[in-house]
This record gives C-alpha cells, structure tokens and sequence, in this order.
C-alpha cells in the first residue's frame, strides 16, 4: 500500500494491525531514518536488545539473499514481536525483500515480525517502492525534503513542548535558513531551544548566531555566484556545499530564497526604495555579508528577471526529485545554465 503524505503521522503512531512490513525511502535520508526508528519503537521498547531486534545492512544481504527472510522467522526472545530493520541501497535490497515477503506455506507473512526497510537511491518508480505498494501486508512510505511548511511545523512543535516563545518575525528567519534535510533541521531546532532554555524566548539576533553555520554560508555563496554570473565562484562554491554534505535540493531551495529576496527588492527599487532601504526591509533578513553584493547585483536585477529565475529553479527541484542518482550533475548543470544567463 502507498502511503499518502497526510497519512504518514497517523502511520507512526498507530500502523494498522495487519501491516508487518514498512519501506521507507525518498531523498531525504535524514528523514527516512527518523520515521524508521519512530515505527520501530512502537514495537520494541528497546531496539538494543538483540535477542528481540535484528538490524542488516548491505554487506550482509550481499553475502546471503536469505538473510531478511531468516531474520523475520526467527523467534523473539523476550517480546512479542521480532522486530527486523533492513538498511541499504534500494537495487541491493531487491531480491532479498522478495523472498522474506514470500507467504509461507500455512499462507502467514511475517508472522510475529516486522519489517522495516531503509531504501536509499530509490525513485517512486523502482522496484523495491513497487514490491511493497503492491503487498496486502506492506506499506510505502516517501521521505523526501522537508518544505517551508513541514520546517515550520516541526519547529513550533519542539518549541512548544518547552513553552519557547518565537514571534512570527523569528520563525520567518528560522524557517528561511533551516535547509531540506530533516536531520539536520532537528539537530538546528534543538540547538535553539537549548539555547532558549524553558520558557525562554529568541530573537533574530538568536538566530543569527546560533544558524550561521558553514553550509547555509555556502549555499549563500553558490546563490550569490549565480546572480554574479561568475562560474568560478559558482565552482568553488558549489564544491564548498559539497564537502559541507549539503543536498542539491537544499542548494536549490537555497538559491531560491536568495532569488526570491532578489526579487522582492527589485521590485522595492522599482517602485522608489533605495537598494539599501529595499535589503533592509526583506524578510527574512539578508545576511549582512550579502547585502552589500545583492546591492551591486540589483544594478542588473529587475524583478521579472528575478521570477524567470525562480521559475527555473523550481524545474530544477522538480528534476531532482523524479531523477536517477545524478543529482549533483543535475543541480549543477541547472546553475551553470542560470550562471550563463546571468552573464548575458
């Protein structure tokens, strides 16, 4: 069974009884864990325990295409349920998948176990996604990039758990410079509330501080470099991003706030602001390491221009999402192209 977006929630906190086997997978490798691990604790109060818990990966599939099926009909000792967590690459997990899904003889599945697979480079279309879409007893779950509103939501979530107070202005801000990983949008929201302690508060300059880490600095810089038109600030950019292990989308979705403030201020200069007065106004704020640049670049920058980017680069993300494993190649090509553009 596919499981549509607005029924993940209930899915992790009540699975239907009759479903023992759960694949997740998408881009967002962050995420498809974090679901993974929220399902699997619904089963076992303790994923340490190895007598009641099995946990495989790649290698040990490689070795044996039995070993899900063997792991599933084992016997938990001190719970209920054995519970079986499978990580890997989707084309890997394939056949060993099959043969543990295979019905046995008496016409049980997984009886006493369940199933949870972690499917990196998988498209909604590859085998592994269909296996499980097409089981009575199975259910596919999509993880992928965490947009503004999921950002948001999980943000005000973990703040209200502790009573911090956020007005909207600051959570503007904090939403503008968390990226699409979900892991890591966690690891950032729970540094702030650290930060806010109980029943504390944060301000923009907070947030400042706390989110001015070395890969929102770099995909800054590739967005920058693009609306410059110079391609090798965008190379050494975009190779920075890389190390920083920044995902295209979240470099995508990166360039398209700083075009959508681009933007916004040409269309504040056109209209009698000042480029100064234009910057200061956007929210969320420009860092003030850029505003200085996207000064000299609204010189060439008019608004319409500005959307034609943003047009292109919601193409690119679309790309991206519905793509084979290449997806540096293919961010990268989509800059270069709007680099180019910017240079004519």
């Amino acid at each position: 069974m596919k499981i549509q977006t607005r029924q993940i929630a209930g899915l992790l906190k009540q699975p239907p009884a009759h479903m023992r086997a759960f694949l997740f997978h998408g881009n967002d490798i962050g995420l498809i864990h974090e679901r993974a691990l929220a399902l699997a604790g619904l089963y076992s109060e303790n994923l340490d325990d190895v007598f009641s818990v099995t946990r495989l990966d790649s290698g040990a599939i490689e070795n044996d295409v039995g070993v899900i099926a063997d792991a599933v009909s084992s016997i938990a000792v001190f719970a209920e349920t054995r519970v079986v967590i499978v990580r890997g690459r989707g084309t890997e997990l394939v056949e060993a998948c099959k043969l543990a899904l295979t019905p046995r003889k008496d016409g049980t599945l997984l009886d006493g176990a369940v199933l949870i697979v972690e499917a990196r480079e998988t498209t909604t279309r590859h085998a592994i996604v269909k296996l499980f879409e097409n089981g009575d007893a199975c259910a596919s779950i999509g993880c992928y990039a965490d947009d503004s509103g999921t950002i948001r939501d999980l943000a005000q979530s973990s703040f209200a758990e502790l009573s911090i107070t956020v007005d909207r202005h600051v959570m503007d801000l904090i939403v503008g410079k968390l990226g699409a990983d979900r892991a890591g949008s966690r690891r950032e929201i729970e540094k702030l509330a650290l930060m806010a302690g109980q029943g504390g508060s944060l301000t923009a300059e907070d947030i400042e501080t706390a989110l001015e880490d070395s890969t929102v600095l770099a995909i800054d810089d590739v967005a920058s470099a693009v609306a410059d038109g110079n391609i090798l600030r965008l190379q050494e950019a975009i190779t920075k991003a890389w190390s920083e292990d920044a995902n295209p989308i979240m470099v995508i979705r990166g360039c398209h706030t700083y075009f959508r403030s681009l933007m916004i201020a040409a269309h504040g200069v056109s209209t009698g602001s000042s480029r100064d007065m234009a910057i200061k106004s956007l929210r969320p704020p420009v860092h003030f390491k850029l505003q200085g640049r996207m000064a000299a670049q609204l010189q060439k920058w008019g608004h319409k221009q500005a959307m034609a980017v943003l047009d292109k680069l919601q193409d690119i993300e679309l790309a991206l999402k519905s793509s084979s494993p290449n997806d540096r190649v293919i961010c990268m090509q989509g800059l270069l192209g709007l680099c180019l553009r910017a240079r004519a």
